[in-house]
């Protein structure tokens, strides 16, 4: 038996593993996959193993691989080596010279032909601008990119055996996920005019001849659109998307249109859910979520598709054609990422991860759905530990509203700890059953956490989505209380030691609770905004804010200030930080900076802890720097004044 660890540190976090990536080999025999691991810094290997188990090889990439794709013969893999795409030739893996030049760098995944001659890529430029600045659009820089102005995104065609590379959109904008036809004759892609989310209502759905380089608009402004995968013979396409939504951030159900947006067929009416993976998780797995890995398609006639279930990410069969029918297939307390089927093998390829374990890759059959685990990159790690229990709990908010929740504490608690209340990002995200390690780190430290699915939060439905719409603190503040409420009448958290704390519009909620209550001994609000005017003029996504509020700062002044923490920011006598990276761009650090100022001024004590290098996401995707120093300050805080 492995040295059981008393409690976890924060250097504990680069002991994990995670996989990344995954598809089945066009006969289902063989997986490719992707793991990311920290080893002085964080390093990406592709393997390929027998989908049954056993028989590994690791490609012999010296750099960092990704995003595995087999050629339709199963002989090739295209990958993407330090973001140059580069192929392996199997059985050998021998790796190609890279086939794009070193200043297009691949975004995404790779795509091959049907014919295995060809690959298509999204690929971004990033032109180097020397000297002054001359900025003419109302969006011009982005999260995790910088300024855009010289930047380009377009998908190209690469010849494997020549290396011939071939623009294919040169007149589009930001374009990516990119899928050749089953007929060999089309390429799907997503372009949108800028690389922000809520620039724009969403990407633009399109096609580009492969020979005639004839673009062709599939789906436009009607729709908000997250994914698009083809159906066998190429006339037809499955969409992750809404239509004429008029929600802040859409709820995703699953049609089927032609390859000219006509007779679009909704094949999940009145689902309550939403497709994708919206769990607020801190691993650095986000490219894993997004994208095509929320829908696989299997035939004609079925899709598979990742979907938002409450506190669960569950995968749905879903019927294409023919009377609507919907089966949940694979459940439980736990989040799953689809990422293949294959008729032939019987074998449906998905992610899987829990409160307790990173994410791990597993297969099931698709007769019976039995599964069994292909991969056990932390089982050693995980060993070693200390046990935490998990209870899930039901609450009525104060206006009767029924709220889903989760109390995480060490084991061998033993009455009420002190607590601290998580509130997730969004609004529009959720929190349940999806690792978060700093979630561990301080149960293991003998806190409490609770966490809950407040109005707002994907997975119940559309109008529980609406219901936080215009007024993010108000409307959130009776869930949040109610949630420390219960967890207090249950006898799990102790009513005098209470702490909250929140990423993003969780940073945001924390501040305005600080601001309408003393109740909390310590508070720290991570990568928040804290002034809607200043966010407006500054964040790289302002439409998303003037959408959800109903108009600009000019046209609604009262509204903007009634709605910002920082207007009651004065009333704080909550010890409170402000954690938040100095390269985030989607709440910029200054919302943080006056925030602080506020405190200060009042004699609140407060803290802005400033990380380099980080940006919104940095707890999970940012440098191994980042990351330690998020989870340090975490801990210290809560020690200090909880």
């Amino acid at each position: 038996m492995p040295n059981k660890v008393s409690r976890l540190g924060p250097e504990d976090l680069f002991d994990l593993r995670y996989l990344r990536d995954a598809r089945l080999s066009p006969d289902g025999q063989r997986v490719a996959y992707a793991v990311s691991r920290t080893d002085r810094e964080e390093r990406f290997e592709i393997s390929i193993a027998n989908s049954g188990g056993g028989g590994e090889q690791r490609l012999s990439y010296p750099g960092n691989a990704m995003a595995p794709r087999w050629s339709p013969d199963g002989c090739f893999i295209a990958f993407v080596g330090d973001g140059r795409l580069r192929v392996a030739g199997l059985p050998s893996l021998s790796v190609s010279e890279p086939l794009t030049p070193d200043h297009l760098s691949v975004q995404g995944t790779p795509s091959w032909s049907p014919d295995g001659a060809r690959i298509v890529v999204s690929l971004l430029e990033r032109r180097i601008a020397e000297g002054p600045r001359r900025i003419m659009s109302k969006h011009f820089r982005a999260e995790g990119l910088g300024f855009i102005d010289a930047l380009s995104q377009h998908i190209y065609e690469i010849d494997p055996s020549s290396g011939a590379l071939r623009c294919l959109t040169p007149a589009q904008s930001i374009c990516s996920q990119p899928e050749w036809s089953p007929c060999g004759r089309r390429i799907l892609f997503l372009a949108t005019d800028a690389e922000i989310p809520f620039a724009s209502y969403s990407p633009r759905l399109l096609t580009v001849g492969a020979d005639d380089g004839e673009i062709t608009e599939v789906l436009g402004s009607r729709w908000y659109i997250a994914s698009a995968r083809w159906l066998p013979g190429g006339e037809h396409i499955a969409v992750a998307a809404a239509r004429d939504s008029t929600l802040t951030i859409s709820t995703l159900s699953l049609w089927v249109v032609d390859r000219f947006g006509t007779d679009a067929q909704l094949r999940t009416p009145g689902m309550v859910g939403s497709i994708g993976f919206w769990n607020h998780h801190d691993m650095p797995v986000w490219d894993c979520m997004y994208g095509t890995n929320a829908l696989s398609i299997l035939d004609r006639q079925t899709a598979f598709a990742s979907v938002q279930k409450g506190g669960c990410v569950e995968i749905w069969r879903i019927s294409l054609e023919g009377d609507v029918a919907v089966d949940r297939v694979l459940t439980g307390d736990r989040s799953c990422i689809v990422l293949d089927a294959n008729r032939t093998a019987n074998i449906l390829l998905f992610a899987a991860t829990d409160l307790r374990s990173p994410t791990e890759l597993s297969r099931a059959t698709l007769d019976s759905y039995k599964e069994d685990r292909i991969t056990r990159l932390n089982d050693k790690v995980l060993a070693r530990w200390p046990e935490t229990s998990v209870e899930r709990f039901a609450y009525e908010s104060a206006d009767g509203t029924e709220i889903e929740a989760w109390f995480m504490a060490s084991a061998s608690r033993a009455g009420p700890l002190p607590t601290v209340l998580f509130i997730h990002g969004g609004p529009f995200g959720a929190t349940g059953y999806a690792f978060r390690y700093d979630f561990l780190l301080l149960a293991t430290q003998g806190y409490g956490v609770v966490f809950a699915n407040f109005r707002g939060s994907a997975g119940y439905g559309e109008p529980f989505v609406r219901a936080i719409m215009g007024d993010w603190g108000e409307r959130g503040y009776p869930d949040h209380i109610g949630a420390v409420d219960a967890a207090v009448a249950r006898g799990f958290a102790d009513p005098r030691r209470l702490g909250v704390w929140g990423p993003s519009h969780g940073g945001f909620a924390t501040c305005w609770i600080v601001g309408h209550t003393n109740r909390f001994k310590a508070a720290i609000a991570e990568a928040a905004f804290t002034n809607f005017t200043t966010l407006y003029y500054l964040t790289d996504a302002p439409d998303v804010f003037a959408r959800d509020l109903g108009g600009r700062p000019h046209e609604i002044p009262d509204v903007y200030r009634a709605r910002s923490p920082i207007t009651y920011a004065h009333r704080c006598t909550t010890p409170t930080m402000l954690l938040h990276g100095e390269d985030d761009l989607r709440c910029p650090i200054s919302e943080a900076e006056q925030f602080h100022r506020v405190l200060r001024d009042v004699g609140c004590t407060t803290e802005l802890f400033r990380i380099p290098g980080c940006s919104h996401l940095g707890d999970s995707v940012g440098p191994l720097s980042a990351r330690r120093a998020q989870n340090e300050a975490l801990l210290s805080w809560f020690q200090q004044y909880l």
